[in-house]
């Protein structure tokens, strides 16, 4: 197999996210939003960015790249997720770019690790077109690869679907899920939702339904219920899946249908939990059982007695979201363009 550099999106659920292949030889996993991970590594880097500018700043006006690929270097160093530093001798190095990760909106960096490895440029897109900022230009000139988990914007712009990438966290204690906290528990930015998001709220705790609800993003003066529901509180995604799995149900609410699934359908999938949905697209996810997934439009529409029911639901999950899946498949739609590419006509050369 190729050799991957992974370029994550900084937040600890993408650690998550990838966890079935952090640490494979052929892997150089990177999730800082910077690039760097300690103070001090921070520190060195300013230095060092100093330096080059006042000792030879003459470099700045011919050409910032020089600079750039020096900073850059640092990068590539051995981390946290790594046991070896990155330096590959091969012409098959596949970057993939998480959608929020700063380095896949920078055209000078995309430009560096393509020439200096000779690489191929994937962007993997776990947000929906609608939430983010991205540039058609950028996307159609600098990557070879488009993934999203959106199959509406993968139809719309062209790109290839796929699912969420997941690596289940294990238990820490023996009877995790047997026991539960809630009823239904929800996580997430307001995002223009919360009056939908409190009005769920409203309709759940008048039908005795005990809700531990985390809203962040939000004013004071639209903190309505807080003495129940926790505003702005931030919680690690360590801490979100604990909470995940000791509820009997989680809550995915999208700003409209087709935004989803979100990263609460691939948590309630994995760790057999119930969900309650307003994405009307659910229907078509392949893990789709009714006893299990329930789909509502308005609050009033929900049925109280699917999250009250004991049922346990078991989604059959066999590791379907396995980051090692994307990379088998990143690795065949590499080389079909490579066949393809070797399948155009080429100019005859001139003899000397």
């Amino acid at each position: 197999m190729a050799e991957f550099v992974i370029m994550g999106s900084g937040q600890d659920y993408c650690e998550v996210m990838c966890g079935d292949i952090i640490g494979m030889d052929n892997v150089t996993f990177i999730n800082n939003m910077n690039g760097f991970g300690s103070t001090v590594e921070k520190q060195h880097y300013s230095r060092v960015k100093k330096v080059i500018k006042n000792a030879f700043p003459f470099l700045v006006r011919i050409k910032r790249a020089i600079i750039n690929s020096i900073l850059w270097s640092f990068l590539f160093k051995k981390n946290k997720y790594s046991h070896h530093n990155f330096a590959p001798n091969r012409k098959d190095v596949r970057f993939i770019f998480f959608d929020n990760s700063p380095y896949a909106r920078d055209e000078l960096f995309l430009k560096h690790v393509r020439n200096k490895y000779q690489a191929k440029l994937i962007l993997y897109i776990v947000n929906p077109v609608s939430s983010i900022l991205w540039n058609p230009r950028l996307c159609g000139s600098s990557y070879d690869l488009i993934f999203t988990v959106f199959s509406h914007d993968a139809n719309v712009y062209g790109w290839k679907p796929y699912n969420h990438l997941y690596a289940r966290i294990s238990a820490e204690e023996p009877a995790y899920e047997d026991e539960y906290d809630t009823d239904v528990f929800f996580v997430g930015r307001s995002k223009n939702r919360l009056h939908n998001i409190l009005r769920m709220y409203e309709f759940l705790v008048n039908h005795d339904i005990n809700c531990d609800f985390h809203i962040f993003d939000v004013d004071e003066k639209e903190m309505f219920y807080k003495d129940d529901i926790h505003y702005n509180q931030w919680l690690s995604y360590k801490e979100v899946v604990r909470r995940v799995r000791r509820s009997k149900c989680v809550l995915e609410i999208v700003h409209k249908s087709g935004e989803g699934p979100t990263l609460r359908m691939i948590e309630a999938i994995v760790y057999n939990k119930k969900i309650i949905t307003n994405d009307a697209c659910a229907s078509a996810n392949a893990f789709y059982d009714k006893r299990f997934i329930h789909i509502f439009e308005n609050p009033e529409n929900i049925e109280t007695d699917f999250i009250k029911d004991s049922t346990k639901p078991d989604y059959h999950y066999q590791e379907e979201f396995s980051a090692k899946h994307f990379l088998k498949c990143i690795d065949k739609h590499i080389d079909d363009i490579i066949i393809d590419s070797n399948k155009l006509p080429r100019r005859k050369q001139r003899g000397i």
